[in-house]
């Protein structure tokens, strides 16, 4: 019957005993009359061992294999293999290729790791037990308390999952979901229906004909729900640009123009993994906006983009109204060394990976700036992605005009028309002339076309050096 309506799976659950199931006879027998009636069914999957905590890392690989064996018609993508120990090691058994295109199992449980209380700390937990082999792998079992409880002494009261973890519980149902919903990897909540556990997601109510199922905590529910990648309808997110907040709701809005200045704080609508990537599920900061990004404000007030982290990203819609390179200013602070970040377009860098130059703390910001690769006319797309960790960043200001600063580092600078010679950073001599100020050697250096860079400046007489920053 259940096979009519969908994928169902079956497996053997076998007694916790140190030596496999009593009777291996009546085991392979079990799967004998098994796989002939329902190995060839395509809604049918089949968890061979559930939990062999029993067998060595080999005494396992070889009981599959011997499985594998003896029921060849059986399509590998059916098959799921639980990793060993309490199939808390995926990799140990995935990593042999006698089981290549087979599917594993893998159980994540609180009173296993009842010292990790932070979402991340499930997440990195979780995915140290599958390794690299998320693609291939279901999270069979994973489950929390629901319902009040008593854990070593401890009572744990109804929990609000949608708050912020303050023990292991709230930050594992928190940061499990998430995981799985990061991987798209298919899960089993454990249980989903068990009287007297403070586990089980819902409860009988009535009697007789009028037994009903009730949920036993919503917001546990919701966030299992969160797991769910594949097996529910998900309508597409829409991406649009920013256009602020109204009555506490954001709205839509038009690209920002190039050129033209970008709040970091304005990114696209559309939420994790559409219009951002962030690391944690909430705002850190706690200011401006809903969702995982986390917003912050400087000393002045500005609101700021912080607590970032390698492989975060932002999108913004663009509308570039002119073909070209452009000079890019950023606003941003750090406190380490090489926090970075780089743009790119639809995939494609459009500059270098940017350094932030370390400061004093976060709160001591600075103007940087660069050039990117051709841009195209239209609307498209930017992203700004975190290359290395903890970068602070207020605006991008995007312009076509190449940009030249030039430093007096001897305050000795002529008013008056002088012979100059400019030198790279080599020391190579790039071109001798004769200027009367700072307005006229900006002029030249972009008429004559001397490329970005950074140079040395003197006059004839020696008197007087400048360092010249120069974007063509």
């Amino acid at each position: 019957m259940g096979l009519e309506k969908g994928r169902v799976l079956l497996a053997y659950w076998g007694p916790a005993q140190s030596s496999g199931p009593k009777n291996m006879n009546d085991w392979w027998a079990m799967w004998d009359k098994v796989i002939q009636k329902y190995g060839e069914n395509p809604n049918a999957y089949f968890e061979i061992f559930n939990e062999p905590h029993m067998y060595t890392k080999d005494e396992l690989r070889d009981l599959y294999a011997s499985w594998l064996e003896r029921y060849p018609n059986v399509p590998r993508d059916h098959i799921i293999l639980n990793g060993s120990g309490m199939a808390q090691n995926v990799p140990d058994i995935a990593s042999d290729s006698r089981f290549d295109g087979c599917l594993f199992a893998v159980h994540e449980y609180t009173f296993w790791n009842m010292g990790i209380t932070t979402e991340e700390g499930w997440k990195n937990a979780l995915k140290a037990k599958v390794g690299p082999y998320a693609d291939r792998t279901i999270c069979t079992e994973w489950g929390g308390a629901m319902s009040p409880g008593t854990k070593d002494g401890v009572y744990y009261d109804y929990m609000d999952y949608n708050q912020l973890p303050t023990n292991y519980f709230m930050a594992y149902i928190r940061g499990i979901p998430e995981q799985l919903r990061e991987w798209k990897m298919g899960s089993f909540y454990w249980p989903g229906l068990r009287d007297g556990d403070w586990y089980s997601m819902t409860k009988r109510v009535g009697e007789g004909a009028n037994i009903k199922l009730e949920i036993v905590n919503q917001s546990g529910f919701e966030r299992m729900k969160r797991s769910w990648t594949d097996t529910v309808e998900v309508k597409p997110v829409k991406q649009e640009p920013f256009g602020g907040i109204k009555d506490g709701v954001e709205i839509a809005g038009d690209p920002a123009f190039i050129p033209g200045k970008i709040e970091a704080e304005d990114y696209d609508l559309g939420g994790e993994g559409v219009a951002y990537h962030d690391n944690d599920p909430e705002n850190q900061g706690g200011e401006y906006r809903h969702g995982g990004v986390d917003i912050t404000t400087d000393n002045e007030g500005n609101y700021v983009v912080g607590w970032t982290e390698e492989g975060e990203w932002l999108k913004y819609t663009i509308n570039v109204q002119e073909s070209g390179d452009y000079y890019v200013q950023a606003r941003v602070s750090s406190g380490l060394e090489n926090s970075s970040f780089q743009l790119s377009i639809e995939d494609k860098a459009i500059s270098e990976k940017i350094v932030i130059p370390k400061g004093s703390s976060w709160d001591n910001y600075q103007i940087i700036d660069f050039n990117t690769s051709p841009i195209n006319e239209g609307q498209q797309v930017l992203t700004l992605k975190i290359t290395g960790s903890f970068v602070n960043i207020d605006w991008l200001k995007f312009s076509t005009e190449s940009s030249t600063t030039i430093f007096d580092i001897t305050n000795s600078f002529s008013t008056t028309s002088q012979k100059y010679i400019l030198f790279n950073y080599q020391g190579k001599r790039v071109a001798e002339f004769t200027m009367n100020n700072h307005s006229e050697i900006k002029v030249y250096l972009k008429q004559n076309n001397i490329k970005s860079g950074v140079f040395i400046l003197r006059d004839k007489t020696g008197k007087s050096t400048q360092v010249i920053k120069h974007y063509q």
